[in-house]
């Protein structure tokens, strides 16, 4: 009787001989499910389990891409961070499902915030295709520590388990990097960036990328406080287009070295509803008018207050 097969491979990569002063040696498993004969949707398992929706990265959007995420009409960069790997039998043509990946291939690339600097403890992604032609996983894993100015290898992958013409149901695999040694797998980390490499026919699908760590800092909290407020927005403004006393201060939100309008966005989404909920709206910076807008803002709620 055919069963759903599932392998998993723990493998240690060159990261035991080249890992950069501050990663341990990156650990790299893969787990990789292939799909019993079938129809409709089918949801990938793997011993690891699956993806999740409270990662640091859980809908986000990245702050940099280049590439056509999109082929065959899937979902496309959103895919990425919904938290969901929810594939589907394919018919071997571009008709087929393709609603739970993000195409790509060579030259392309993803660039995550992740808000604020974190100790990280894992990245996993997960992808695959409704068959075994556009399964492979080809990638390279930078991470940043000063908001994307400079990246550092973190890992690579290069699989292809699925055969062409002979795994006709989906492909899907999971592959998670983690440390061996070190208490983190990577510390201080701001940014994370996806370069995708050369894979069978073109492109592939990838379905999500996971980020876990602990935050070292509060998204958007400029002063450091510990609470994202107004207070924040006047420091970011007071320091608009300047290098701050040090990384992280004066409004440095993202550890860039460098306050502007990127600083400012990671305190809006930070400050979330209450920025819409205010009685003014809260405009993307493009000079130093922003001090007359915190002052206006300010004496918005100093008047709602009497």
């Amino acid at each position: 009787m055919w069963q759903r097969r599932t392998s998993a491979c723990f493998a240690l990569f060159l990261g035991l001989t080249f890992a950069p002063s501050g990663f341990a040696a990156v650990v790299t498993s893969v787990e990789t499910d292939i799909a019993p004969p079938g129809m409709d949707g089918y949801t990938p398992t793997f011993p690891s389990g699956g993806p999740s929706a409270a990662d640091v990265l859980n809908g986000k959007s990245p702050i940099a891409s280049a590439g056509n995420f999109t082929q065959e009409s899937s979902t496309g960069l959103p895919a990425l961070t919904n938290g969901t790997f929810n594939t589907a039998y394919g018919n071997g043509t571009s008709a087929s499902q393709h609603a739970a990946y993000a195409t790509a291939g060579d030259g392309n690339f993803v660039t995550y915030s992740l808000g604020g600097a974190y100790d990280l403890s894992s990245i996993v992604i997960y992808g695959g295709w409704p068959d075994g032609g556009r399964d492979a996983q080809h990638y390279d894993l930078l991470v940043s520590s000063d908001g994307g100015l400079n990246f550092t290898t973190l890992g690579s992958i290069d699989i292809n388990p699925g055969v062409q013409n002979t795994d006709t149901t989906p492909v899907s695999n999971r592959v998670a990097f983690t440390e061996d040694a070190l208490p983190s797998l990577a510390a201080s980390v701001t940014t994370v960036r996806v370069n995708f490499l050369a894979v069978e026919n073109g492109y592939t699908g990838y379905a999500e990328i996971d980020v876990f760590g602990t935050p070292l800092t509060i998204p958007g909290d400029a002063d450091g406080n510990g609470i994202i407020n107004l207070l924040d927005f006047n420091l970011i403004t007071d320091h608009f287009h300047s290098v701050p006393s040090a990384p992280g201060l004066d409004g440095d939100v993202n550890l860039d070295n460098y306050v502007d309008q990127k600083d400012f966005r990671e305190w809006r989404i930070a400050f979330g509803q209450d920025a819409t909920g205010t009685a003014f709206a809260v405009p993307e910076p493009a000079s130093l008018a922003l001090g007359g807008l915190a002052c206006a803002a300010a004496l918005g709620l100093i008047r709602r207050r009497w």
